[in-house]
């Protein structure tokens, strides 16, 4: 969770940085009004361009992310499941187990009472 939040910091200053930067080179250049509105509209448009590219990265890597969460808990579900099972198997076994040295107990008590 903690590294989810320096990822997302991270690029939020990176992306701040990158407009800062392009905004203040364009402003601080020698250019004509005209040039520097191309220039401005050029990078903007580079700006949209890298942000949706890192919104397209950043989709991928939660569809990723969610496949293999789903997966792990599938697995997880499975394996619960195998274990109660095992559990209950031996638990009946168990009772069997019980069941029938208490039948012969009872029949060894019968037959000596018998003589």
């Amino acid at each position: 969770m903690a590294n989810k939040k320096v990822v997302k910091s991270f690029l939020w200053g990176t992306l701040t940085g990158a407009i800062t930067g392009a905004v203040t080179a364009l402003l601080f250049a020698p250019k004509s009004g005209r040039e520097l509105r191309s220039d401005i509209a050029e990078t903007a448009q580079k700006v949209g361009e890298k942000t949706s590219d890192l919104g397209r990265q950043a989709g991928s890597a939660v569809q990723s992310l969610a496949k293999r969460t789903t997966s792990f808990v599938s697995d997880a579900k499975q394996a619960t499941g195998r274990i109660v099972t095992d559990i209950r198997s031996r638990k009946n076994n168990e009772t069997v187990e019980v069941s029938e040295s208490a039948a012969i107990e009872v029949n060894d008590n019968e037959d000596s009472s018998v003589v």
